[in-house]
């Protein structure tokens, strides 16, 4: 309507002449164009017949929505705010063809869209959690984002790291909020989780929240209200990440919504018998959108799995050891120290082994038929590996030998 109003006073002041208006509508996902004049016209219908299968049936460019690599600009605009630029939006096309939306980078970017039509340049664009993110220069790419090494720190915001041996103990240390996860909570766990997958001395890890009242009950409202960026990795830097090492929820009190969710994310549970589990978003408008309604059922029988996620009710402890969405129940006020026995058991066996199985487990969760993801499991890259491994070979002399393995991870 702007641009309708703008090319109105441009044709009025400019009797006789014509104006083009480009109209896009959805989410970048119609497309309209309107010829204005000042010299009326007699009207003519559009035939709208069968207009909408035709443009169904026309071929269509790929989309994605993570774009990374050399590219081109093939469409753009510039957003202003009290007359000042602040930011470039393009639609991208990669070398395939994929086309992507993207913002620019940095402001270096953005003042030379603007000093230079940019139509047709070639362009660099990068995925980041806040989406895509592209500039005209390549080298300023590392000055923008510079590579990081996964690397745990001394001292995180809102949470606590401890190594015990080969177990690496998580707690998100927000008590008097729940332990919710904020902004700087979804950092700091895909910082700690990243550093611990790269970590070949770390086997385990723990996660549990601090205090006795709350695991975790979801998400920080206060946070949320001023905009949260979720890492690639997902919720508390879990939910999206493709894991190789196990991972324990020591759940010490309620476990409700994005809490939840993180539980369903890690491979086991250990509850303490006054924890509380439930999928609360529908109460308020909401939905398990951290991958809650996709994981529940999966883990749970379906039907019991769609009455929590309907009704948004909790479940206890021992309902939950029940529908075996708990492996354990802890003595009370004990989660943590019995999901350190499980962590040991775990850790006294090989860690190449578990490693491994972990990927075997993945890859059968993709393949519905129990036949063929066994015939396909002998193809799978893990299969070499083990058999390849200083961990296989350590642990068959030390059964030969009668003596306990010494377990290298290698």
């Amino acid at each position: 309507m702007h641009a309708f109003a703008e090319m109105t006073q441009k044709l009025r002041a400019d009797p006789g002449k014509l104006g083009l208006v480009a109209v896009n509508g959805g989410f970048l996902s119609k497309y309209g164009a309107a010829v204005l004049s000042t010299t009326p016209a007699d009207w003519k219908a559009c035939k709208t017949e069968n207009l909408q299968q035709r443009l169904d049936a026309a071929p269509r460019v790929r989309i994605t929505r993570v774009a990374e690599g050399e590219g081109t600009i093939r469409s753009y605009t510039i957003n202003y705010a009290k007359g000042v630029p602040v930011n470039g939006v393009i639609v991208g096309e990669l070398s395939d063809g994929t086309r992507f939306l993207a913002n620019n980078a940095d402001s270096e970017t953005l003042a030379e869209m603007v000093e230079t039509d940019p139509l047709g340049r070639s362009i660099h664009v990068r995925h980041r959690a806040e989406g895509n993110r592209f500039v005209l220069d390549k080298d300023r790419l590392a000055a923008i984002y510079p590579p990081t090494v996964p690397l745990l720190r001394d001292f995180y915001e809102t949470a606590i790291v401890e190594r015990r041996g080969h177990v690496l103990e998580v707690t998100i240390n927000r008590p008097d909020q729940g332990n919710s996860i904020s902004q700087q909570a979804h950092v700091d766990l895909d910082e700690i989780f990243n550093a611990y997958e790269a970590a070949p001395t770390l086997w385990v890890a723990i996660l549990t929240g601090a205090g006795d009242k709350a695991f975790c009950a979801g998400a920080d409202l206060k946070s949320a209200a001023s905009g949260i960026v979720i890492p690639l990795s997902g919720w508390a830097g879990l939910t999206n990440r493709r894991r190789t090492k196990p991972l324990i929820a020591a759940v010490n009190g309620v476990a409700f919504g994005g809490g939840l969710e993180v539980s369903l994310a890690c491979d086991m549970i250990v509850a303490d018998p006054s924890a509380r589990f439930g999928l609360t978003e529908v109460k308020v408008g909401l939905i398990a959108g951290a991958g809650g309604a996709i994981r529940l059922p999966r883990q749970i029988p379906r039907k019991i799995a769609t009455e929590m996620l309907l009704t948004g009710r909790h479940m206890g402890a021992e309902e939950a050891l029940g529908w075996g969405l708990v492996n354990r129940l802890s003595a009370p006020g004990e989660a943590l120290v019995e999901a350190r026995k499980l962590a040991d058991e775990i850790t006294s066996v090989s860690p190449t082994s578990v490693r491994l199985t972990m990927q075997i487990i993945a890859e059968g969760d993709r393949e519905p038929d129990d036949v063929k993801a066994t015939a396909d499991m002998y193809h799978s890259t893990a299969i070499n590996a083990l058999m390849t491994s200083e961990d296989m070979m350590e642990g068959l002399a030390a059964f030969a030998q009668k003596r306990p393995p010494a377990w290298k991870n290698l």
